[in-house]
């Protein structure tokens, strides 16, 4: 097992890579869905949390079509910039048979290949998806917060995701990213490579070069940590455990970096329009000009600007009310 490990964590920070790369380069034409909003990211978590459950108790025929559904659509979505619409469409075809093919072969090396080939896919396509849709810094912490919880319970305290894992490794277009399978396997979740890329190009988008790479930092010092546990001979953590609240710490540190930042926003019009000149009257409609003298007046709007007009004044005066 021992080299496996280090693979599969390589194959994790090439996914991660991907994803920003893509993120920069290509748009996807996805589905007129609108803007990401919270009721959209509790439906994702009672999604994930259901999951698991459901396909423990359905066929295994069933559970294959759904993942398969989900990946090729998601990989022609995905390639389609990339690519084209129709060459798109073929090679994603071509990676769908080919990982049925080699599993009906009985080839569990092509098998491991393929899947790893089209969850890597899957997770640069879902990324920028959800990217495109402007999920917000403070939504990706709650959904954070919120696999923290469950990864805890189902795969820390319970043998849930085991069992998940279990029944679908070796199966075509399982949601696993894995460099073997067997007794000791060395794989990693869907979920956990998800937000794992997820956070830097959010990060990234939100609050700029800086923050994107504290997050791949923070997430291969996390990746290393969990490398040498395992070598050490400890058993896995959870690691959207450790991972969730990396994330929700990171955000409200660069929430207030950005509040800190940004500047008042500066209105020169409306400033100069609330302030009253010296010896101005009160209770009627004042025309000021830029520089926030008297220029004209009148009872109603119209009449304070003819008066500026009539005064000589150029341009467009500000016109407020001034009252007792």
């Amino acid at each position: 097992m021992t080299p496996y490990v280090p693979a599969l964590y390589a194959l994790v920070a090439l996914t991660v890579a991907l994803t920003a790369a893509y993120l920069g380069r290509y748009v996807m034409a996805r589905p007129p869905v609108g803007r990401m909003v919270g009721s959209d990211i509790a439906v994702m978590v009672a999604a994930l949390v259901v999951m698991p459950f459901a396909y423990l108790h359905l066929p295994t025929g069933v559970v294959v079509s759904v993942f398969g559904l989900v990946v090729l659509t998601l990989g022609q979505l995905t390639l389609a910039p990339v690519l084209g619409g129709r060459w798109a469409t073929a090679a994603v075809l071509l990676l769908c048979a080919a990982d049925v093919a080699v599993y009906l072969a009985g080839w569990p090396a092509g098998v491991l290949v393929v899947n790893d080939v089209l969850l890597m896919l899957l997770v640069v396509g879902a990324v920028n998806l959800w990217v495109q849709a402007a999920v917000t810094p403070g939504q990706v912490a709650a959904l954070a917060v919120a696999l923290t919880v469950y990864d805890t319970l189902a795969t820390g305290l319970s043998s849930l995701t085991l069992d998940f894992v279990q029944r679908m490794q070796g199966l075509p277009f399982a949601p696993v990213l894995a460099t073997s399978y067997g007794e000791d396997p060395s794989l990693i979740g869907l979920g956990d490579c998800l937000m794992l890329s997820l956070w830097p190009a959010v990060a990234v988008r939100a609050y700029g070069k800086a923050a994107a790479w504290w997050a791949a930092g923070l997430e291969a010092v996390l990746l290393a940590v969990s490398i040498a546990v395992v070598l050490g001979g400890g058993r896995p953590i959870p690691l959207l455990t450790a991972l969730g609240p990396l994330i929700f710490v990171q955000w409200l540190y660069w929430r207030r970096w950005s509040a800190r930042r940004t500047p008042a926003p500066v209105r020169p019009a409306v400033n100069r329009a609330l302030d009253v000149p010296a010896g101005a009257p009160e209770g009627v409609w004042a025309a000021l000009d830029d520089g926030g003298a008297l220029v004209g007046e009148g009872a109603t709007p119209g009449q304070a600007r003819r008066a500026a007009r009539l005064a000589g004044a150029t341009g467009a005066p500000v016109v407020r009310w001034l009252q007792n």
